[in-house]
Order: structure tokens, then C-alpha cells, then sequence
């Protein structure tokens, strides 16, 4: 994770992203952007701050899902649901999620919050989002 002091802090930063239209011609799933990093950026994830989406989604090659960020109305990072390895949590891929304090997008350098937990299909989290959440069989 990364770009502290990004645009959330009212810094102007370079958009490294460009709209994914591989799996739909608008660049949405379900109403949610899906982002790509573009080929010069070499980013590989999400933005750390919104420009102008509550969410962003990435997916995977396959079109099944990858990640989420969800932010707050001043453009923080508060939570990232992701289904990729996540070694603090166990083997192989797992659907998990991250909260985030607004210092981690207010801040260019100091101490933020990241929570780190496994998604359970009772949660939630899980039962608000599940939706986006295309092609896993958990």
C-alpha cells in the first residue's frame, strides 16, 4: 500500500488509472468503475484516494473479482475488500478486508490504522457487498 498525501489531502497527484472496458463497454460492473493501472504507471492495485467514485473495483484477467475500495465522501480509503493471498491470514487466496483511518490518505508520512481480518459470509460487510464479488465460489 502507498500513496500517502494523496489527493484526499487536497495534493494534486498524477492519475494513474484508466477505465477497464474489457468486460463491458460503460467500464462498470454493477454500477461500480472498474479501474486498470495504465500501462505506463506499472500500478497494479487501486488508488489510495477517490477523484471521484465512492468505489472502484479491479478484476481479475478472467473477469472474476479481484478487489474493492470504498471511500469516504472526502475521497479517503475506509475500506478494501480484496480475494487474493494474504499471508498474515493463511495459504493460497482469501477473501478478507482492510479498514482504514483517514490519516492513511491525509498523511504523506506518520502513523495510520489498517485493520487485517478474513471475510465471513455472515458478516456485513459480506452480505452488503457480495454482490460485486463475480466468479468466487467461497
Amino acid at each position: 500500500m502507498g500513496g500517502r498525501g494523496t489527493f484526499a489531502a487536497g495534493n494534486t497527484v498524477a492519475y494513474t488509472y484508466e477505465v477497464d472496458t474489457s468486460f463491458s463497454p460503460d467500464g462498470k460492473y454493477m454500477g461500480i468503475k472498474v479501474l486498470k493501472g495504465t500501462e505506463a504507471s506499472m500500478k497494479h492495485g487501486l488508488p489510495e484516494s477517490s477523484h471521484s467514485s465512492m468505489a472502484y473495483l479491479k478484476m481479475n484477467p478472467d473477469g472474476s473479482f479481484n478487489m474493492m475500495r470504498i471511500y469516504d465522501n472526502n475521497h479517503n480509503l475506509r475500506l478494501e475488500i480484496a480475494y487474493h493471498v494474504e499471508t498474515s491470514l493463511g495459504h493460497g487466496k482469501i477473501l478478507h478486508y482492510h479498514t482504514y483511518d483517514k490519516a492513511f490518505s491525509q498523511s504523506a508520512k506518520g502513523k495510520f490504522r489498517r485493520t487485517t481480518a478474513k471475510l465471513h459470509k455472515n458478516s456485513k460487510i459480506y452480505k452488503t457487498f457480495c454482490k460485486y464479488f463475480k466468479g468466487l465460489s467461497l
